[in-house]
């Protein structure tokens, strides 16, 4: 049957059990979703919406043909590439074999954000197991084996397939440890760098660049390092996991994956303005620029995200940060991911200033941040070194942040 129909809980602010919210509809050979909230749940005082752009709480059902027929917050709680894949071996078929209710509905409780989606209301909870710390050797096993395209028993499967709801590509997993969650981040089988070392020390100077950053730790399994960061959509309490509603950028601004040619960090900042503060707005500015110097390609929509209870929606702490790497020699001009200014995705400062006013900032105001971002981020090769990246790395890494270094005229 194409079309199907499945219940989206809720986990409402302070509480441990979700309740159900509504019924999605879904067509998959249309490409088309809808969905309609239930009368008892819009009838709850603490009633929040499952999606505070796309589907404001109300009793008419919305239908949305984006990505795929799903709603923005939905999209943002399904697996992504790594997730999908995980999930995949473990049904023993390829993952273009399943639709996107299968990767809904076979996500666990360590998905991103504060939804759930279950056949019927009278589902269970699903079981919060993910790995702890102490069994990284096998976690790391086994998705060097995913990788390669090799068979894994159930049991080294299930290990990682609860906790990988999270998105990105490169392999992760959500952990326990310190009685907190996080994601654990490893190496990929066809780095030729640390990339988590990498990771780490790029987030950590984003930090210095007063930019929010969440929890991060960097630490040795066997001979590997994997980089932990904190889970900001979940909180321990005495009765359980308290969970953050999740919105990507891209579901902020209801944009397809599909439309690259809109995505845009100044008609984000527009939308912002209605619904966070001007504080998060200059901070986006910031990240931007960050951005540039760093040489992070991979900035696009998905990388940017808002979490929201009772208060509304506010800027999530900065993720997902890696220099995009280059070879000497080859120029040093490059795009971003989204438009920055006037010049479209051009990676320069000029471009980034020509609209600094639609981020609330006077052009003397944005050059002054532009200005203390250069006199940390030109420190970068001393800071790097400092959490242990070896000097091959650092000279690999250097044509990565020439913008930093030559671009300082463009503020005169």
């Amino acid at each position: 049957m194409a079309e199907k129909n499945i219940t989206v809980f809720i986990y409402l602010p302070g509480e441990t059990v979700a309740v159900p919210a509504g019924i999605f509809t879904h067509e998959s050979h249309l490409g088309v979703g809808a969905f309609a909230y239930g009368r008892k749940y819009v009838d709850r005082k603490n009633a929040l919406p499952v999606d505070p752009v796309s589907l404001p709480l109300g009793p008419v059902p919305r239908e949305v043909t984006s990505n795929k027929g799903l709603y923005g917050a939905f999209r943002d709680a399904a697996p992504d590439y790594w997730g999908r894949l995980i999930i995949a071996a473990e049904r023993k078929v390829p993952p273009e074999a399943l639709s996107e209710m299968d990767f809904l509905l076979a996500a666990n409780a360590t998905r991103v954000g504060n939804l759930d989606f279950r056949w019927t209301t009278h589902d269970p909870e699903p079981r919060l197991e993910p790995p702890h710390f102490n069994q990284m050797e096998d976690v790391l096993k086994t998705a060097a084996r995913i990788e390669a395209g090799e068979e894994v028993s159930h049991h080294l499967l299930r290990l990682l397939r609860q906790g990988t709801s999270v998105g990105g590509a490169r392999p992760k997993c959500t952990v326990l440890w310190q009685d907190a969650l996080w994601i654990a981040k490893f190496p990929a089988k066809d780095d030729t760098l640390n990339i988590p070392r990498i990771e780490y020390a790029t987030m950590t100077l984003a930090e210095k660049c007063s930019i929010r950053i969440p929890a991060i730790s960097l630490q040795s399994v066997g001979e590997k390092d994997v980089l932990l960061v904190r889970r900001f959509d979940r909180e321990k309490t005495r009765d359980g996991w308290v969970r953050k509603g999740f919105l990507s950028s891209l579901s902020l601004m209801q944009w397809d994956e599909a439309d690259r040619l809109s995505w845009d960090y100044g008609a984000i900042s527009d939308t912002m303005r209605r619904h966070t503060s001007v504080k998060d707005i200059q901070e986006f500015f910031r990240r931007m620029v960050f951005n540039i110097f760093v040489r992070n390609m991979d900035d696009h929509p998905r990388n940017h995200a808002f979490l929201f209870g009772e208060t509304g929606l506010e800027l999530s702490p900065a993720y997902d940060i890696v220099p995009s790497i280059t070879q000497p020699g080859v120029g040093t001009d490059f795009s971003l991911a989204m438009s920055v200014g006037e010049r479209g995705r051009e990676a320069s400062l000029k471009n980034a200033l020509s609209r600094a006013v639609r981020f609330g900032l006077s052009e003397e105001k944005a050059k002054a941040v532009v200005k203390n971002l250069v006199e940390t981020v030109r420190g970068w090769r001393d800071h790097f070194a400092s959490i242990g990246c070896p000097d091959s790395e650092i000279r690999a890494l250097a044509p990565s942040f020439t913008q930093c270094v030559n671009l300082v005229s463009d503020l005169d």
